[in-house]
């Protein structure tokens, strides 16, 4: 766990100083793999980018690197200035309405615009529940969400 943890953050402090940021880099080990905690105090808007794309970026250049030197699939994911809690804060949030009205309705509910780990922690959030289910439907950037009745 150790070696996983000190190659993922030597990676991503390579990464981050060949495009000229500055950061502290915490790494901790998950059961989805590991987290990678960024700070680069001003430059937190610059890494996580419009609508989090440029940490999406980064997070999956990160995952292949570290896939890489490590020779196996661990799943990385960063978290900077805490915008990834409040985005699943947010989706969280949106899947209990969702949930609700499809319920309530009988109707499928689609979800556009989200990016693969969004869809994927939807997925992974309602994957217990006894009234609905998830699943996407389409291609690369026309990728939807739907949640429906069991």
């Amino acid at each position: 766990m150790e070696k996983e943890i000190s190659v993922i953050k030597k990676e991503i402090e390579k990464l981050l100083k060949q495009i000229g940021i500055t950061c502290t880099v915490g790494v901790e080990a998950n059961d989805e793999g590991f987290t990678a905690v960024l700070d680069a105090g001003e430059d937190n808007a610059l890494l996580i980018g419009k609508h989090g794309n440029t940490l999406a970026s980064l997070e999956l250049i990160t995952t292949l690197i570290v896939n890489n030197k490590l020779g196996e699939f661990k799943r990385v994911t960063m978290e900077v200035g805490s915008y990834r809690s409040e985005r699943e804060q947010y989706l969280t949030e949106l899947a209990d309405k969702l949930r609700e009205e499809v319920i309530t309705s009988g109707y499928e509910k689609q979800v556009r615009g989200l990016k693969p780990w969004e869809r994927r922690y939807l997925h992974m959030y309602l994957q217990e529940d006894s009234q609905v289910m998830t699943e996407s439907v389409g291609e690369d950037r026309e990728r939807t969400l739907v949640i429906k009745r069991k």
